[in-house]
């Protein structure tokens, strides 16, 4: 009987292993969801930035010879 017994504790004990090892899946699954979308508002932020510095370098840069010659041909 306690090999019955003993058979059957670890069946119990595998069983609650088994649903801490989903636990933890589900939880690694939200994480990586919560990342993901983490990371797609940073790229979006990014890509934001960049093309405003490219505005504000256009904007600032000091106008090149042959743009003044063409603005005074207008």
């Amino acid at each position: 009987m306690t090999r019955a017994s003993s058979a059957a504790d670890e069946l119990v004990r595998l069983r609650d292993r088994l649903r801490e090892v989903e636990a933890a899946l589900r939880e690694a699954d939200a994480e990586e969801a919560r990342l993901v979308a983490e990371i797609a508002k940073v790229d979006e932020q990014a890509g934001y930035y960049d093309s405003l510095a490219g505005d504000m370098k256009r904007d600032l840069q000091p106008p090149s010879l042959s743009g003044l010659v063409r603005s005074f041909r207008r």
